[in-house]
């Protein structure tokens, strides 16, 4: 069996800056994996290279087997940015990002249904996305995102910006995904985020990784008790 997400020497050049250098790594379906990087390190222009939504310079990646142009329907990506419409309300962007992906009317009222309640927004379905609050609008952004019900989910600083309250409101979403046997890559700068949620880790700087694993087999290898620690150990800034 192919793996979830299979990725074989990606890079991406602007310029003469190197800002993805060659990186190969593999996700399992139903694993969580993880994206540890500060700003700046290449992780969400690796994002952007795995969605579709920028094209690789060289090297190649494969979902479930397939190019990512022709598996884009297999896949659900969170931008760190609100991708829904402010001036509709919160069923009617799931209804509308339903439809752009052809599914019939009845399947749009059992999907929204599922999705309004997971988001946890049955009280706001019919609420201006503009009057929802930071948390609410973070989960109205995931739920666009899953209306066509991917197999694959990309969050890309899912929790960037949030209070710890509404951080782990979006950690319990993401840990129902989990349940759901989906297979999610997360972005993040946040240790125990990262730590909390992913099975597997992979640390980026300068557009390389330079670690991975889980956290457990990173913290042993580099006898180190946190996860903090051994981040800062392998991103040490040139002298």
């Amino acid at each position: 069996m192919a793996p979830a997400l299979e990725v074989k020497e990606l890079a991406k050049v602007i310029g003469e800056k190197i800002i993805v250098d060659r990186i190969s790594f593999s996700v399992d379906e139903g694993e969580t994996f993880g994206f540890l990087g500060a700003n700046g390190s290449g992780k969400t222009t690796t994002f952007n290279m795995l969605s579709g939504l920028l094209k690789p310079s060289s090297g190649e990646a494969t979902i479930f087997g397939r190019k990512v142009k022709d598996a884009r329907r297999d896949v659900g990506f969170v931008t760190q940015q609100d991708s829904f419409y402010e001036t509709l309300t919160v069923k009617e962007n799931l209804e509308f990002f339903a439809s752009q992906y052809g599914i019939g009317r009845a399947k749009q009222q059992e999907i929204v249904k599922k999705i309004i309640s997971q988001i946890k927004l049955t009280s706001k379905a019919n609420a201006l996305a503009s009057k929802l609050s930071g948390g609410m609008k973070k989960r109205l952004n995931m739920g666009c995102s899953l209306v066509h019900e991917p197999k694959i989910i990309f969050l890309d600083e899912p929790t960037v910006g949030l209070d710890p309250v509404v951080r782990k409101d979006i950690w319990k979403l993401i840990k129902e995904l989990q349940s759901e046997k989906k297979t999610i890559i997360i972005t993040s700068h946040y240790m125990e985020e990262i730590e909390y949620l992913c099975s597997k880790v992979a640390i980026m700087f300068a557009g390389r990784i330079v670690a991975s694993g889980t956290p457990e087999q990173l913290k042993k290898k580099y006898k180190l008790k946190q996860m903090e620690d051994v981040f800062a150990h392998l991103v040490k800034p040139a002298r």
